[in-house]
């Protein structure tokens, strides 16, 4: 880092910062300057949690085949670090869907009779036009009954980080907040003693053109986003998918100032295979027990 100096005769000097902090002669007009000392360097932040949170890189491995979905996560040296997993409860939300879709049967009977008996006895306009609203609702009540009865039923489906498979140390938890979830999505990050460390969401209105996650603090305050890499390859994906996985969506994580912190791609692979980058935040102002809970949810939350 250079450091600028100006002499008393108005000679000014670009030095190199092995000279910050020490006097030098101008050798203009052979005065005594006194270079200014270099500013501190900002602090690293401690990393909380178990050391296997305390790096830069994770390889994250999905594995296939199995009704749960499970991740093994790796350092960059391939050494095994932790075991994640996320129940996806298949049997009993088969039942809440098929529940769902009773409780829109029921609506479309209920209101179903009530329209055929207004039909049958009025012909009144207020009558006529309370018919159109019946009708509205019984074609498009029925699915917003059965999606949010099915949501309803549902069990919650929460993530667990563990410190390997035999899943008898809990290193960290994502819980989800809400069954129904219709405008935002939000997952609570807590430690193994149950204490709030974060909370990671996202709100469906936003996320039409762009993919993105919200990471708030404990007292709210947001920590960092996290975007789908570009917004031309996010529309793309909107109407080809991934294209036989060519269109792989990437996130990049920002702070709040629009400055890249960290990067999750998905590797060129048959299987899902993803890498947590944060070399781009030498100083940890992300905990990285938020930037790997991220990671998980930016495959699992996004049905990737």
């Amino acid at each position: 880092m250079p450091v600028n100096v100006t002499c008393a005769c108005g000679a000014a000097y670009n030095l190199k910062d092995e000279y910050a902090g020490s006097q030098l002669s101008c050798p203009k007009c052979g005065a005594v300057i006194t270079v200014p000392a270099l500013p501190p360097a900002p602090p690293v932040h401690a990393q909380t949690g178990d050391p296997a949170f305390a790096r830069d890189k994770f390889l994250l491995n999905q594995k296939h085949f199995a009704i749960r979905e499970k991740y093994a996560v790796a350092g960059e040296d391939g050494a095994a670090l932790m075991y994640v997993e996320r129940p996806r409860h298949f049997f009993v939300n088969m039942l809440a869907i098929f529940g769902g879709l009773t409780a829109g049967f029921v609506n479309y009977l209920v209101f179903g009779f009530m329209a055929q008996a207004i039909t049958t006895n009025t012909k009144s306009l207020p009558l006529a036009l309370l018919l159109l609203l019946l009708y509205l609702w019984i074609i498009f009540g029925s699915f917003f009954v059965i999606f949010v009865a099915s949501m309803a039923l549902s069990r919650k489906r929460h993530v667990t980080v563990y410190r390997d498979e035999s899943k008898e140390e809990v290193l960290l938890s994502v819980l989800q907040d809400r069954k129904i979830q219709l405008l935002s999505a939000w997952y609570t990050v807590t430690d193994p003693q149950g204490n709030v460390v974060a909370k990671l969401g996202k709100k469906y209105l936003h996320n039409i053109f762009r993919k993105r996650w919200y990471c708030r603090g404990a007292d709210g305050a947001l920590l960092f986003i996290a975007k789908e890499d570009s917004i031309i390859l996010s529309i793309l994906r909107r109407f080809l998918g991934s294209f036989f996985g060519l269109l792989r969506t990437n996130f990049i994580i920002y702070d709040r100032s629009e400055n890249m912190l960290g990067e999750f791609n998905r590797r060129m692979t048959l299987l899902d295979r993803y890498i947590l980058d944060m070399t781009a935040d030498p100083l940890r102002a992300v905990d990285r027990r938020l930037a790997l809970a991220l990671g998980v949810m930016l495959d699992t939350g996004e049905k990737r």
